[in-house]
């Protein structure tokens, strides 16, 4: 069995952090490796997933309670979720309740030593050994495959994708999905999420079998339409304008309108070069850990010059000895 991953050392804390210390560190390195800071960066993408995991689980009181036990038991807490879930690891004592499938409560004695006082009661001594405990809880059902197997396997993880307009992956907000099977799902787009995004949605995805072990989960990518206007750069938006070379050598104002709907009064300063980016502070995306920049491009037009205005502008040209 696999190792149990190590939350703690993912957040950066002690294990008898407290509260308010993971949940500092779990903010400082989410938006460290959050992915609108990190564009394309697929390494820290998937740092920022595991921040995530490891702050699901230490971040919860209940579960980091749990996750602490497990990493004690030497096993690892490998049996729990299985049909060994409650024997408990060596040294643990000789008598352990177990949940059987039907609800009712049967005690193991891994001493041999038989059933305790109004108990029913299995033991490791004598018989047949755990092919008889489980053939007695299954009903022969104990190999490996067999419907023991399957019903604490869990349920199938489903994949789905929702699709958004610029506009819609810019403002968030709840929307409803419908799964594979037909389930509608109220989901929360992030603000601001950009494309390829994913979220995970625990228990949403298919039943186990049987219905004895938990379900699976739901994953969600976000795939956002490309706009005509703008394209992203992690948290800023860049978009063009054009002018003349007659303004873009004497200067001129221009009006553009941000992604949001808002006008805003743009300096295009004299001898500006083509490819030249303006700034506008916070008129980019906007999300939870805060918003980027608009970058307007200009773009320089150059006229076609009937021969009276090209003699003229040749002239001026060598009299400033620009030809």
């Amino acid at each position: 069995m696999p190792a149990l991953p190590d939350h703690y050392a993912t957040l950066g804390v002690d294990e008898d952090a407290s509260a308010k210390e993971i949940k500092k560190a779990y903010r400082r390195l989410a938006q460290e490796y959050h992915p609108d800071r990190n564009a394309g960066d697929t390494a820290a993408e998937e740092r920022f997933k595991e921040v995530q995991a490891a702050y699901d689980v230490v971040g919860d009181e209940t579960k980091r309670k749990a996750y602490d036990r497990a990493r004690r038991d030497p096993y690892g807490g490998r049996y729990e979720g299985t049909p060994f879930d409650g024997f408990g690891g060596p040294g643990e004592g000789a008598g352990r309740f177990y949940r059987a499938p039907d609800g009712t409560y049967v005690r193991v004695d891994a001493t041999g030593a038989g059933p305790g006082v109004n108990d029913d009661a299995f033991t490791f001594g004598g018989g047949g050994g755990l092919g008889d405990i489980f053939d007695q809880f299954f009903g022969g059902a104990s190999r490996p495959g067999g419907a023991a197997d399957t019903a604490y396997r869990g349920g199938r993880d489903v994949d789905a994708t929702v699709r958004l307009t610029f506009e819609e992956a810019l403002e968030g907000g709840r929307q409803e999905i419908r799964t594979s099977g037909g389930e509608a799902v109220r989901i929360t787009i992030p603000k601001g999420v950009r494309d390829g995004f994913k979220i995970k949605l625990a228990g949403r995805g298919d039943p186990a079998p049987g219905g004895r072990g938990a379900p699976g989960d739901l994953y969600i990518t976000f795939r956002v339409t490309p706009d005509a206007r703008f394209s992203r750069e992690g948290d800023d938006l860049v978009m063009t304008e054009t002018v003349s070379a007659v303004e873009a050598m004497l200067g001129t104002t221009r009006e553009v309108r941000t992604a949001t709907g808002k006008t805003v009064r743009l300096r295009i300063k004299p001898g500006t070069q083509p490819g030249t980016r303006l700034r506008v502070r916070g008129q980019g995306v906007e999300t939870a850990s805060g918003q980027g920049d608009l970058y307007v491009v200009v773009e320089v037009s150059v006229p076609m010059l009937s021969d009276e205005a090209a003699s003229g502008l040749r002239a001026w040209a060598d009299a400033e000895g620009l030809a």
